[in-house]
């Protein structure tokens, strides 16, 4: 279904406020998307067959799941630590320091549904949706699933909150 108003995907955005972060998938052939895993740990009903991935993560998914396909940066409280066209180590280390931390704010800004999570060690994700209608190079900008609720976003202002039987998935190919 797709949705025009803001407030729809804001208060999902929204429900990640407050849960800590236990798990950032990235590296390999997928970078620089990467994946979090926000709140409870919840037993997956098929567990992933990535060796790449920790065991955790192959057996739990989190409560909440964002998954970033499009441009981001890693601002730290002194200015930016990486971003999305970084070298594949730093953003691996940097994004890394994301576990273990609570979410504290979360904002979407229409009209591209940009985002920004900030967490309790000083650090903010910034997410820019710069895959826009014509031909981009992949036709979403970022995902977010919780509680039985998928939000698919863009390209450019288009979004679609969906209603998930099961969970959507993780990125699978982190091989390095």
């Amino acid at each position: 279904m797709d949705h025009n108003s803001h407030s729809d995907l804001s208060t999902l955005a929204a429900s990640l406020q407050t849960m800590p972060c236990w798990y950032v998938s990235c590296g390999g052939c997928t970078l620089p998307s990467f994946q979090l895993a926000l709140g409870n740990k919840l037993p997956r009903r098929t567990p992933l067959m990535n060796r790449t991935q920790s065991e955790e993560f192959r057996q739990f998914e989190g409560e909440a799941n964002l998954l970033v396909w499009c441009s981001w940066r890693l601002d730290g409280m002194n200015g930016p630590l990486t971003s999305s066209d970084d070298v594949p180590d730093a953003i691996v280390r940097e994004l890394s320091k994301l576990i273990g931390s609570t979410t504290e704010s979360v904002s979407v800004t229409p009209p591209a549904w940009d985002l920004d999570i900030r967490f309790s060690n000083g650090l903010t994700l910034r997410v820019f949706c710069d895959h826009v209608p014509g031909e981009p190079s992949l036709d979403g900008n970022w995902d977010l699933w919780r509680q039985g609720l998928a939000a698919f976003v863009g390209p450019g202002a288009r979004y679609r909150i969906e209603v998930q039987a099961e969970p959507v998935g993780a990125i699978e190919s982190a091989d390095p």
